[in-house]
């Protein structure tokens, strides 16, 4: 049940890790070197960084196709009991932290900002719940929102999730670059595969013709067919899979 109104901005108190701290994820030392932030701040359920996770990022502006597929995701993710991961943004952020939760599943948000910028957004209240959330930051407490930091934290994201599915890259920008970091360093990526790409997609293709992974729907059941995404994530969790009609593009 989600907490008292007067809660959703508390949570477990806020506190901080550091590289020296047993608790530090290595793997943001490996994709971010000596970038490394010297701290973490976090607020919410640290149990959530033990469990399978799943990328998720995109377009603040975002196609109504693409947030549709993010909801897809986001919701099948829940079902497998994989954490969702993303970074607080609107458009494809939005739609992946607010359907994972509305699922019933988990999801960490990744600030561009300092903790002390963050609130529970209004249209989140009604499926928030700090044991299924984990709010993330590299910033310090008062840190405002800057392209630079938006594009630092998209490598923390990478960093916590075992795979990325990007929904929609421009032609530059930050998704694009998260994509190409993926690749870069051989984590497993998967993009939207569009029969008629909306303006929003360019980078898709980009991507794709770099050996990313299709992300393709079903066409028994015009769903994301989140079978080969959830293999990658937790190859020893047990799926009920349908069969692999997998060459639909989305």
């Amino acid at each position: 049940m989600s907490q008292a109104i007067t809660d959703w901005d508390i949570g477990e108190y806020p506190h901080c890790i550091t590289e020296d701290d047993n608790a530090y994820p290595e793997r943001i030392k490996f994709v971010m070197g000596k970038k490394s932030p010297h701290e973490l701040h976090f607020q919410g359920n640290m149990d959530l960084l033990n469990f399978p996770s799943l990328g998720i990022a995109g377009s603040r502006k975002a196609s109504e196709k693409g947030l549709n597929i993010t909801a897809d995701c986001a919701r099948q993710a829940a079902q497998h009991n994989i954490v969702v991961v993303s970074g607080n943004a609107t458009g494809v952020d939005f739609e992946a932290h607010y359907n994972s939760l509305k699922a019933g599943g988990k999801t960490i948000f990744v600030l561009p900002e300092g903790m002390g910028h963050f609130r529970v957004k209004k249209n989140l209240r009604d499926v928030w719940d700090w044991n299924n959330v984990l709010v993330v930051s590299q910033f310090p407490h008062d840190a405002v929102w800057r392209g630079y930091r938006a594009m630092e934290r998209n490598k923390v994201i990478i960093a916590l999730s075992r795979a990325l599915i990007v929904i929609e890259a421009g032609a530059t920008g930050g998704t694009l670059d998260a994509g190409e970091t993926m690749l870069k360093y051989e984590f497993p990526l998967f993009v939207a595969d569009y029969a008629d790409a909306p303006e929003e997609a360019k980078g898709n293709k980009i991507l794709l013709d770099r050996k990313a992974k299709r992300l393709t729907k079903s066409r028994s059941t015009d769903s994301v067919f989140f079978t080969p995404v959830a293999d990658e994530v937790c190859k020893d969790f047990i799926f009920n899979s349908s069969p692999r009609q997998w060459d639909m593009k989305v």
